[in-house]
């Protein structure tokens, strides 16, 4: 059972994205405290993610970062996370400095690639491009090996890109290069930093990307890909209905109805498989699929 700081926590993230103000006011009120310093971390990067990203309340953000660095919890983790965060603050901004004094290449790293995400949210995808071009550069550079500085690339680089395919018709010509930009960038630097299924999970990125850009030439392969690692690593039936999806609606968009039948046929197989909780979050997909077939 959660506890009822993870409670709290998870709620606001679930209401964070339409209601950001009430869950700022929350998270002011302190409406339930961190038991512990990982949870403290895990706040503070909620926090930094509702003011600056959703709200572009820069100094709400700074303000906030402040209020908890002198609480009884902070250790070397959360120190490390205040650093990221106040240095992603300023490079957020349009008037951003471009040092990191103190920083770990690691932190230095995740700054970055926060500030990509805050500049995103902000609706400036130059800025955001900039900064994980920089961190790539940067990484770029780190002898063969380095994986988990790769992970908050990877993170950031796959949000980003899922974001873009969000707005989808609303998506203008370079946002859509970026899109396809971004999710072959997840892809990379999972392959260093993750494991089979974040790398199968960007394939189906990938896949949906193009199809988005209308490319579903260019989308089968990545969808294929996605297929061959759920069956090469006993994938559960949760990517397995992904999976499927992706490629029914390749095919449906390639004029190929045969296959995009096999695959919707194949999916509800895999839907079939899940439980309860995964049953509902697939749902949606499921039901959208018919309207792609002949």
């Amino acid at each position: 059972m959660a506890s009822p700081f993870e409670a709290f926590l998870a709620q606001c993230w679930a209401d964070h994205a339409d209601h950001p103000d009430e869950v700022a006011r929350r998270l002011t009120s302190r409406a339930a405290s961190p038991p512990d310093s990982a949870a403290l971390a895990a706040l503070l990067r909620l926090e930094l993610h509702v003011r600056a990203e959703h709200l572009g309340d820069f100094e709400g953000a700074r303000a906030s970062l402040s209020r908890w660095a002198n609480e009884p919890l902070v250790d070397d983790a959360v120190r490390s996370a205040l650093r990221v965060g106040r240095h992603s603050l300023a490079l957020a901004e349009p008037s951003g400095e471009d040092a990191a004094p103190g920083l770990s290449l690691e932190e230095t790293l995740r700054a970055e690639a926060s500030a990509a995400a805050i500049r995103l949210g902000r609706a400036d995808t130059p800025g955001a491009l900039a900064l994980l071009r920089a961190a790539q550069a940067r990484l770029a550079a780190l002898p063969q090996g380095a994986g988990s500085v790769h992970r908050p690339l990877a993170v950031a680089c796959n949000n980003l890109a899922w974001s873009l395919h969000d707005q989808g018709s609303a998506r203008s010509a370079d946002n859509t290069a970026a899109m396809l930009e971004l999710a072959a960038a997840s892809r990379m630097h999972w392959a260093e930093a993750g494991t089979w299924l974040e790398v199968q999970r960007a394939d189906y990125g990938l896949a949906l990307c193009h199809l988005s850009a209308g490319r579903p030439a260019d989308a089968l392969p990545f969808a294929e890909r996605s297929l061959a690692g759920c069956i090469e690593n006993a994938a559960p039936a949760f990517e397995h209905f992904h999976a499927r999806e992706a490629l029914c609606r390749v095919h449906a968009a390639l004029g190929q109805a045969k296959q995009a039948l096999q695959q919707h046929a194949a999916a509800r197989e895999a839907f079939d498989g899940l439980d309860d909780a995964d049953r509902a979050a697939c749902r949606n997909t499921l039901d959208a699929l018919p309207a792609l077939l002949p």
